[in-house]
């Protein structure tokens, strides 16, 4: 059976727009039903960025947390799903998205180098794209800004270009999923699947298909 992690943020954890509770059809649940052949282990955290520590948000250093739970131990992933960025642009950290890049080919980096002979394979997917409406909710226009929602549209070039120089795969979540017209960060139930289906068939070619 293939092994395979989701690390990601609220958008893997299920972030529910509508309410803030937890969606049970996250698309990491979807996966894990259309693909009964593999493993999907999932670690998903609101809040989590590349690499900041989010304030009063213990837990959201992505790069900290990635190397405290996998690099203690050869987990002998099969694959492992990295999608991050969209807290990076956050208005107290304002990250470039040049910058999310480079610290995603850290992750990969870093992992093989502690596991030389690993032969994990690597999914990075560039976050779905921050709404406009994102200004009119009353919890995220405080926290983000128009340069959240302009940055958001150049992580799939960043993202993508950083991946052909580490020998990694790819995949553009914003050509298939949508934010929510409530919170404009956040994928809704319906979303969530069409995300599903398009990693499914990407997990598939990397995997299965080679």
């Amino acid at each position: 059976m293939k092994k395979i992690l989701c690390f990601g943020d609220s958008n893997t954890w299920g972030h529910n727009p509508l309410d803030c509770s937890q969606l049970e059809r996250r698309w990491c649940v979807v996966l894990q039903e259309m693909m009964n052949e593999c493993e999907i282990v999932q670690d998903g955290r609101c809040g989590r960025t590349t690499k900041f520590d989010v304030i009063d948000m213990p837990d959201t250093n992505g790069i900290v947390t990635f190397r405290e739970r996998y690099f203690a131990n050869e987990n002998e992933f099969d694959l492992i799903i990295i999608m991050l960025g969209t807290n990076d642009l956050l208005n107290q950290f304002k990250c470039k998205a040049e910058e999310t890049a480079d610290t995603i080919a850290e992750y990969i980096k870093e992992y093989r180098d502690k596991f030389e002979k690993n032969t994990t394979e690597f999914l990075v997917i560039s976050p779905i794209l921050v709404r406009e409406n994102v200004m009119e909710n009353p919890i995220f226009k405080e926290q983000y800004s128009p340069f959240a929602i302009e940055e958001s549209k150049r992580f799939s070039e960043c993202i993508e270009n950083m991946v052909k120089h580490n020998d990694a795969h790819f995949l553009d979540a914003a050509k298939y999923a949508s934010a929510s017209e409530l919170d404009g960060v956040h994928m809704d139930d319906k979303e969530h699947k069409k995300l599903a289906l398009a990693v499914a068939d990407k997990i598939k070619s990397i995997l299965f298909w080679e």
